[in-house]
């Protein structure tokens, strides 16, 4: 199956369209690489149930060095029902991004990654040939400085929107979807407008993204449409499993008030 063929039915098994973030901070975990590892595979065990889609971000685990890339690959096989996406924002030139492409999808076994779309379709195009694994390309992201390139008129219309309609462009395979935040629910509904692709959308939780505002741009019925990601706000919950339960239930109500 597709990574995004498998995104729907677990989502359908599990109902859930949450999928939890695993960054561990070494000034809040203690003992280094192995300390993270062991964090990791805790929040796994109690979030599993509420999650279709684990997403650790590669700068959290090469921050360890070695033995970080060796604990992530370890994690990998904690959960392999559950399919993980690598937040590493590639982009470069396409043989370099081969490369990438490689590392994410052969070495490290990932299911899915996001892309930057900075240096154009060529660059994108050495992920999306691995048809059966996903690729979110980075369209409007959470972050404040997103404003500073992401929104320039460019024909007379926003930046992002072109990101759009390049993601289009290249889900020839349908394995393509886009990074919208949910600190920008305006955007999600105009990128919503502009592009039926898939949606992951962080900046819930700490980010202090809206959760509703969200769903209600995104969802179009598609189990694919509306992956709302959360990352320290369950990994450094005192209950990871009642956070990513109580976050469920809460996407849940506002994308069945669409159905």
């Amino acid at each position: 199956m597709s990574y995004f063929d498998r995104l729907r039915a677990l989502s359908a098994d599990r109902n859930t369209l949450v999928c939890v973030g695993l960054d561990p901070d070494p000034e809040r975990i203690e003992g280094g690489a192995a300390g993270a590892l062991r964090h990791c595979r805790e929040v796994i065990r109690q979030t599993e149930e509420h999650a279709c889609c684990f997403k650790p971000n590669s700068a959290f685990w090469e921050q360890y060095g070695p033995d970080g890339w060796t604990a992530l690959m370890e994690l990998r096989d904690e959960a392999p029902d559950t399919p993980f996406l690598f937040d590493a924002k590639r982009g470069d030139m396409a043989n370099t991004m081969e490369a990438y492409a490689r590392a994410v999808f052969v070495t490290l076994a990932m299911d899915a990654a996001t892309v930057n779309p900075y240096l154009g379709s060529d660059s994108i195009e050495q992920f999306t040939r691995h048809s059966d694994r996903g690729v979110y390309v980075v369209c409007r992201s959470s972050n404040p400085g997103a404003t500073d390139l992401q929104h320039l008129d460019a024909g007379g219309k926003p930046l992002y929107l072109h990101v759009a309609e390049l993601a289009e462009r290249l889900n020839t395979a349908g394995n393509v979807g886009l990074v919208v935040g949910a600190t920008a629910p305006a955007e999600i509904v105009e990128v919503r407008r502009a592009s039926q692709l898939p949606f992951l959308i962080p900046g819930v939780g700490a980010q202090g993204g809206d959760v509703e505002g969200s769903v209600r741009g995104a969802w179009n019925g598609d189990r694919a449409s509306c992956l709302i990601s959360a990352s320290r706000s369950v990994l450094y919950a005192k209950s990871p499993a009642r956070e990513a339960a109580a976050l469920k239930q809460q996407i849940n109500a506002a994308a069945g008030a669409l159905k």
